[in-house]
């Protein structure tokens, strides 16, 4: 039997965040699983994340995996939305970045969340074990 690890990276570079944007994309989230606290100056959010880094490990190549991780990027003292519409049920994530002190998940459908924060302080960490899926996500 295996015991599975969990992943939990850290990002204080740009270099840093495009690893741990490589490893949320794909991830699955809902409006009800982020939360921004203006007094901590802390944005976190949960997330059904697709597990990339399993591809080459994979003995079985019809099964993937997918976990529920959770993002905290610090220092945000503002958050802004673009195409972001209240009724969208279920979000899907495809790239994290960052630019001229503003970090931006990058959505499907053109939904963009800006958080501004002056230094970069991210931390991706995996809240559960991995579960096996059938369902790989397809890029066009």
């Amino acid at each position: 039997m295996s015991i599975e690890k969990k992943l939990r990276l850290t990002a204080s570079s740009d270099e840093e965040l495009k690893i741990l944007s490589f490893l949320c994309q794909d991830a699955i989230l809902s409006s009800e699983e982020y939360f921004f606290d203006n007094k901590l100056n802390l944005f976190i959010a949960t997330f059904s994340r697709y597990c990339w880094e399993k591809e080459e490990t994979a003995h079985n190549k019809n099964l993937n995996y997918r976990v529920v991780s959770g993002i905290q990027i610090k220092n945000v003292e503002k958050i802004t939305y673009k195409n972001f519409k209240s009724n969208i049920p279920f979000l899907n994530l495809l790239a994290v970045s960052y630019n001229k002190n503003k970090i931006t998940l990058n959505f499907s459908m053109s939904v963009e969340v800006i958080l501004c924060c002056e230094k970069l302080d991210v931390v991706l960490e995996d809240i559960d074990i991995p579960w096996p899926t059938k369902l790989k996500p397809e890029h066009k």
